[in-house]
């Protein structure tokens, strides 16, 4: 049966209890936490002091197990308090989490992914890929200035976009599938954001039309499907309304071009990598700069301009956050696959098993693995919580992109080589 230390009991109850007052307010979190109904408040030994019944609750929690797939009803739980505390103390539950977590891992069964389909059609290195969320549909970009759309199960093209004049650098789904978003390097005359109907694979409009257009490097939905988010060469993020087609707001904060843009699944923040080798972490609505990682903060001034001749640290190439919000990973040029916590922007854990640049990461949609693409021509599978390299997958050229499928049951890289390959887990 899973459990914890006695030192994370000993840590979680120091900390709860002088959160949670009395037995009113530990019934209360219970029932948002697990549902008026669960097994655990029938169990617990009620009227004793808060002492001795937290110990005792976080027993019975990680008695009772996970709430769904891969939620620990122990950190449902914390999760829940978090919402209700300050800053402050939020940094000392996501440690807590990261933990518990850690400890109550449960074992991945032996899964071994598979090839199933090496994809060809496009002439020249494969830049992007991403799968719609009802995981039928695959799309692709290259540096041949197409995106090709195909059939994920069987593999069979099914169209061709044409329109970019210069490679396509991104591709991305919107959350209900019905639009697929590119970006490319350069446009003469047109927008080189281009939105397209994926059931017809027809061009919707272009964003940002101009005389000239300079590189946008990556887009990607917000969670609810109204905004995109670009990062572009003039070391900026625009939010794109959808509606309107038009800007409405431009984050700054990067000294060089934006490569990686991702939004959390709540759609609290937004993180962004870049060539200066920063991470920073958005409140995208209202603009605010929450934390800059990697490198110095924009307000240590003499920090920041020394940072600047320090190639020590490389580009950024790559950002993900993990599905429950609480990891963010990173990949680049002269750096191992970073680890950091969502919460308190600190490093958690370094992967350092490519042997060249890490073109991309990305999280499985159950928040267990990690998948990453090189210049070592390899895609590797880690389970992240232990650092354990758990798989690593071959292409004939460096791994420039990969995506898992919304059921997590299939992983998608697309390679110098010109090809794309479909794995599916053999278990």
């Amino acid at each position: 049966m899973a459990a914890i230390s006695g030192e994370t009991v000993q840590k979680l109850s120091q900390l709860l209890t002088q959160i949670i007052r009395d037995e009113d307010q530990c019934r209360a979190y219970l029932n948002l936490a697990l549902g008026i109904n669960a097994p655990v408040l029938t169990r617990l030994r009620w009227h004793t002091p808060m002492a001795v019944l937290i110990p005792s609750m976080a027993e019975e929690l990680v008695y009772f197990g996970e709430i769904k797939p891969g939620k620990p009803a122990l950190c449902a739980l914390l999760e829940v308090i978090r919402e209700d505390v300050g800053v402050d103390v939020r940094s000392d539950i996501d440690e807590l989490l990261l933990q518990v977590k850690k400890e109550l891992k449960t074992p991945e069964p032996n899964l071994f992914w598979k090839g199933v389909h090496t994809l060809k059609g496009h002439s020249e290195l494969v830049r992007a890929v991403a799968i719609s969320p009802d995981g039928q549909i695959l799309a692709s970009s290259s540096g041949d200035k197409t995106i090709k759309l195909w059939n994920l199960e069987t593999g069979k093209r099914l169209y061709t976009l044409e329109g970019h004049s210069s490679v396509v650098i991104s591709v991305a789904f919107s959350p209900d599938g019905k639009t697929l978003a590119s970006a490319s390097n350069l446009a003469v005359g047109d927008g080189n954001i281009k939105l397209w109907d994926v059931e017809t694979g027809t061009l919707q409009r272009s964003l940002g039309k101009g005389l000239l257009r300079f590189r946008v490097s990556c887009v990607t939905f917000s969670p609810d499907g109204q905004t995109l988010a670009s990062g572009n060469i003039d070391a900026t993020i625009k939010l794109w309304q959808l509606n309107s087609g038009k800007v409405h707001s431009t984050l700054k904060g990067h000294g060089w071009d934006v490569n990686s843009v991702a939004f959390s699944h709540d759609g609290k923040i937004l993180v962004s990598g870049g060539l200066d080798g920063a991470i920073k972490i958005w409140n995208w609505r209202t603009g605010e700069l929450l934390y800059t990682l990697n490198r110095p903060s924009p307000s240590d001034l003499i920090g920041s301009l020394v940072s600047w001749f320090d190639s020590s640290v490389g580009g950024i190439w790559s950002v993900a956050i993990s599905p429950d919000g609480q990891m963010i990973a990173s990949g680049g040029s002269e750096q191992p696959i970073m680890l950091w916590n969502a919460g308190t922007g600190k490093l958690v854990r370094t992967l350092t098993e490519h042997s060249g640049k890490v073109y991309c990461v990305t999280f499985s949609p159950n928040g267990r693995l990690l998948a990453s693409g090189g210049d070592d021509n390899t895609l590797r599978v880690w389970n992240f919580q232990t650092g354990e390299l758990l798989q690593t997958l071959g292409h004939l050229g460096p791994v420039h992109c990969v995506a898992f499928s919304s059921d997590g049951q299939t992983l998608v890289s697309g390679s110098a080589d010109t090809t794309i390959k479909v794995w599916h887990i053999d278990s």
